[in-house]
């Protein structure tokens, strides 16, 4: 199992302010507030929808211990006992059951692999030294170096940890260069899917119509065109990291 917080918020959201109020119609600035505020909250609901990290940004994902390799004998001598140390996927292969995923896709870049060894001193696995990050499979799957395996570690809770960076944006930088620590919009590596924004525009307006409380009739997760737009872009294999 994997838990994952949120480290560092988006600089920018997907959406700005003057697009918002042009698609709804509003030229005057009473309720700029509110727009921020229905622009963030439509950018995090199609987030939660999808799984992914539209946003850039900074993620901790922790796990308990590095996933076990196990094969038909080792498995049966593991500690702790082999059916905590299984994969999600039964295999044999090296691989695949020392696969992590990764959430909130896509994956930018993950900067370390923090663990705590079993002499409970922090170590540091850097990508590319220490592991391999695959980037074309959603979720994005971390593997250790070709014929490696995972270093043991203290068996405490969150021993592993993760830290990467995730969304999507237009370019691979900007200009002027962003505050020391901070991840700007625009610093993914895929482009913003267009019915993306389309969906949080579509949700702005509806929240700038309709501002009643949610009726028992009326409480979708989402309005039902903006699923629509989403659809395809749900991340299914979410299946967690044994470990």
């Amino acid at each position: 199992m994997a838990g994952i917080i949120v480290q560092s918020q988006p600089t920018a959201e997907p959406i700005t302010l003057a697009q918002a109020k042009i698609f709804c119609r509003v030229s005057n600035t009473d309720e700029d507030d509110l727009f921020n505020v229905w622009i963030t909250a439509a950018r995090e609901a199609c987030e939660t929808f999808c799984s992914r990290s539209f946003a850039v940004k900074s993620y901790l994902q922790s796990m308990d211990s590095f996933p076990y390799y196990t094969d038909t004998v080792m498995s049966q001598m593991a500690y702790p006992p082999s059916y905590y140390s299984l994969p999600m996927y039964s295999t044999t292969l090296w691989n695949y059951s020392q696969m992590i995923k990764l959430y909130y896709p896509p994956c930018i870049e993950v900067q370390g692999i923090d663990y705590t060894d079993t002499d409970g001193v922090n170590q540091t696995l850097l990508q590319d030294e220490d592991f391999l990050l695959d980037n074309i499979w959603e979720p994005s799957r971390i593997f250790p170096m070709p014929g490696a395996m995972w270093p043991p570690c203290l068996y405490v809770p969150n021993a592993v940890r993760i830290r990467f960076t995730a969304g999507f944006g237009d370019t691979v930088s900007v200009d002027p260069a962003p505050v020391d620590g901070e991840i700007p919009q625009g610093a993914g590596s895929q482009p913003m899917p267009g019915r993306v924004k389309t969906a949080i525009l579509q949700l702005v307006a509806n929240w700038y119509e309709n501002r009643e409380a949610a009726t028992p009739g009326s409480m979708n997760k989402i309005p039902h065109h903006v699923e629509m737009l989403l659809w395809s872009l749900r991340v299914m294999d979410l299946a967690p990291t044994r470990g």
